[in-house]
């Protein structure tokens, strides 16, 4: 595999243990991203493409288990890093626009504080300057009223609306890679 991609996987593993037995949601798959590339998994239902997605980004709970393989970055292995290495990478350097967009929205909090605490995690830049980003961002995905909408709560956005806020999120700290767990439209 070519190391000076953006994202190389080497015959990425992962398994979970059931009480029916091993399961192996993602086995031995490889690819390569270079920066600006598009790349598409494509397979039937529960054939492991979303469980590649979240092996990518560290986000395999209990009982999952990645078994073998590696996941590059910028030629950094991302596999073995602590909780909080993984913490700083994800939503910086890889963001994932998840199939459902309250994986990502907190249905209390108002869309400004999401995405302002979204930027202030990564950047060291003042309340008033994440609030710019953050409203450029829903501009940028075609949200109307983008001021407003930054005062709203997810559960006032329609459900394509909480999909482009979702986008808007991962677009936030430009980051290497984003990860679709469905395909997206252009705002990409």
């Amino acid at each position: 595999m070519d190391n000076t991609a953006t994202l190389v996987v080497n015959n990425l593993q992962t398994q979970f243990a059931t009480r029916a037995g091993l399961v192996k949601a993602v086995d031995q798959v490889s690819f390569a991203v270079k920066r600006g590339e598009i790349m598409g998994l494509v397979g039937e239902s529960d054939s492991g493409k979303s469980m590649t997605g979240y092996s990518i980004m560290g986000l395999v709970d209990t009982p999952g288990k990645i078994v073998g393989g590696e996941i590059l970055l910028q030629a950094s292995n991302l596999r073995g890093l602590s909780a909080e290495a993984m913490r700083k990478i994800r939503g910086n350097r890889i963001a994932m626009i998840f199939q459902d967009p309250m994986m990502t929205l907190n249905p209390v909090l108002r869309i400004d504080t999401q995405m302002i605490e979204a930027v202030r995690a990564h950047q060291d830049v003042s309340k008033m300057v994440a609030r710019e980003m953050s409203r450029e961002a829903l501009v940028r995905v075609g949200i109307p009223s983008p001021d407003e909408r930054l005062l709203a709560y997810p559960y006032q956005f329609s459900g394509g609306m909480r999909q482009r806020e979702a986008i808007a999120i991962a677009l936030l700290n430009k980051p290497d890679l984003i990860i679709c767990d469905e395909p997206t439209p252009r705002w990409m």
